[in-house]
């Protein structure tokens, strides 16, 4: 799978989790003013139930979709940072014994 966070100027360990705190807060705030628009979307498409509401509704949908995938990535992401330093972490303790 290709890293979606390469060269995105991260520079060290610290800045990296920083940054990619950011990304995740940022991602998350984004899901919840789509997933408002994707109830709102549904009530009208519930109460009118045409096709224009129907694309309103679906293009809600694809659009909560695609920012869960982001966070999902994030998150993703942000657990090999933590196994990688975990690991960092543990051959330098095996080492100081």
């Amino acid at each position: 799978m290709k890293d979606p966070f390469k060269g995105r100027g991260f520079s060290s360990k610290s800045d990296e989790v920083d940054e990619l705190t950011t990304i995740i807060n940022e991602q998350s705030d984004e899901q919840r003013k789509i997933v408002t628009q994707f109830n709102a979307a549904m009530n009208l498409f519930a109460t009118e139930r045409s096709l224009e509401t129907c694309l309103e509704a679906l293009n809600a949908a694809i659009q909560l979709a695609n920012v869960r995938s982001k966070i999902s990535d994030s998150y993703e992401y942000y657990a090999r940072l933590l196994e990688r330093e975990v690991v960092r972490l543990t051959k330098q303790s095996e080492t100081k014994s």
